[in-house]
């Protein structure tokens, strides 16, 4: 009996295990089913204020975005496509020019941004932690949870696989990863004291890496990039210091950015592009440091910062330049996008009152914790905020989420894209502060996406394993049209005191 019972064939094995996985695939999908709902009917915070423009107004930005997408033109009339196609054809388009001239090509460029997911390019096995272009977006990087980097063909749009590499030491995730400035070899970095090198053709044999020198054994480097002239490596990390790192000769030097190692610095980044010296940290405490690497001092109590910048009220999660060496935007967990001009830093004398507001404000873990209500709309701003404009509407929250610019020859700059805890992408229009897309896809949160460099594309890649390729869709835009012009309709008869405030102003 025993010896029945013990004898089963591999024909019932095979039964066995695949009545297992068809269990296990079930669930799976019912689980996914019910993270989709949830995720598609999670909200945008609601905003009770309209966006304030009139300083920003006043900003050199300002004016050159407007040049850029031509429309310095004040006219009450609305772009027409077809006579500019006409008068182009008649040599009328612009002086002196037989076609387009290149604002007038960023004018119709903004017309046709992306506004829809239009396929899923990848499903991967772990959360997506970074998605990125090259410089030329011919080459495509992605890194996940799962420990490999995935490198695609990005010239011709086909994004089919070129190589994938097994990362060295990942220990949690691959964190964050940056292209060098000749597109030949990439950086990453992970929960480790190392930046990991390695050439974009090459295997994991060929991984060089950079020992970071620190007294605390658990070092994280959340964020990195190269520098302008590829020799160095700058990198944010969690013992409250930004590190330096020497490509060729492996060596590194530490900028404390806070007295005591307490305080993360989520994201780092060079002002400009052809300036290899001037980097700014985004810290833990929402503060903003700027360092000259000529200059500053290091030391292992606190390097001197050359300005700071005060205005958030929690902490920073992603730095991006306009390479202007003038402005940039900093992203944040009090669910706000910020615009800096350097030249017009804060007074940290107002530091200590600015502490007082954030203590004001409900503590939270923005992990796994959902955003209170009083940090989507927060009464007054910070004291001594130099910001210049602020952008409110996303959700930030689980990860350190990535806002950047749009392309500057494509688009003037015109926009900020951002990733969302809802799943979404939010892309803002820089000139009215009011968001100009919100493309639904994905069923996590989006942490990273780039903007290809020349095509009206937008790689995403979200905690729901899957990367997405949006783009502009026709009927998506005439949708969105139709719902504002429903919404203003029927926004001037949703109270009934403006329908009587109204009648006692028509004279009798």
């Amino acid at each position: 009996m025993g010896n029945q019972i013990g004898s089963i064939s591999d024909d019932d094995d095979t039964r066995a295990i695949d009545v297992i996985n068809i269990t296990v695939r079930a669930i799976d999908m019912e689980l996914d089913s019910r993270d989709s709902s949830c995720y598609q009917q999670d909200p945008l915070p609601i905003i009770r204020s309209k966006p304030s423009v009139e300083k920003f107004q006043s900003t050199d930005m300002y004016k050159e975005i407007r040049a850029r997408c031509g429309l310095i033109q004040q006219s009450n009339e609305h772009f027409n496509l077809l006579r500019s196609l006409q008068q182009r054809e008649n040599g009328l388009a612009s002086p002196g020019i037989a076609s387009f001239s290149s604002n007038q090509q960023r004018n119709i460029a903004n017309m046709y941004i992306p506004n829809q997911k239009t396929a899923r390019l990848m499903s991967l096995d772990s959360k997506v932690y970074v998605t990125k272009f090259n410089k030329s977006g011919t080459k495509l990087l992605t890194a996940c949870q799962d420990g490999f980097v995935r490198i695609y063909d990005g010239s011709k749009g086909t994004y089919h696989l070129l190589t994938r590499i097994n990362a060295r030491d990942v220990q949690w995730s691959i964190i964050d990863a940056d292209f060098s400035p000749n597109g030949q070899h990439f950086a990453y970095s992970t929960w480790s004291r190392s930046f990991f090198i390695m050439p974009v053709n090459g295997t994991a044999d060929d991984c060089q890496w950079i020992d970071v020198e620190s007294q605390n054994s658990r070092v994280a480097i959340f964020s990195l990039q190269y520098s302008p002239t590829g020799d160095k490596i700058i990198g944010g990390s969690n013992n409250g210091s930004v590190i330096v790192g020497d490509v060729q000769t492996r060596s590194t030097q530490i900028l404390r950015t806070h007295r005591m190692p307490v305080t993360d610095v989520n994201a780092v980044s060079y002002v400009n592009d052809k300036d290899p010296n001037v980097i700014i940290a985004g810290c833990d405490d929402g503060l903003l440091k700027v360092f000259d690497l000529r200059v500053s001092q290091r030391s292992r109590n606190l390097s001197k910062a050359v300005v700071s910048f005060i205005g958030h009220y929690d902490g920073i999660t992603y730095i991006d330049s306009r390479n202007d060496g003038y402005y940039l935007l900093s992203n944040s967990k009090d669910q706000s996008i910020k615009i800096w001009d350097m030249r017009q830093p804060s007074n940290l004398r107002n530091r200590g009152s600015a502490r007082r507001q954030q203590r004001l404000l409900p503590t939270w873990d923005y992990r796994w914790e959902r955003v209170p209500r009083e940090i989507c709309n927060p009464h007054k701003a910070l004291e001594g905020d130099s910001s210049v404009m602020t952008y409110r509407g996303h959700r930030v929250s689980k990860t350190l989420l990535r806002a950047k610019f749009s392309p500057l020859l494509q688009t003037g700059q015109r926009y900020i894209y951002t990733g969302c805890a809802t799943g979404r992408i939010i892309i803002y229009d820089v000139l009215t502060g009011r968001i100009k897309e919100a493309i639904e896809g994905h069923r996590n949160v989006i942490r990273d996406l780039d903007w290809h460099p020349e095509r009206s594309e937008i790689i995403s890649g979200s905690w729901d394993t899957h990367i997405n390729l949006n783009t502009y869709n026709r009927n998506m835009a005439k949708k969105s049209l139709h719902n504002s012009d429903r919404l203003t309709s029927e926004s001037r008869v949703l109270r009934r005191s403006r329908r009587l405030a109204n009648r006692n102003m028509t004279p009798d």
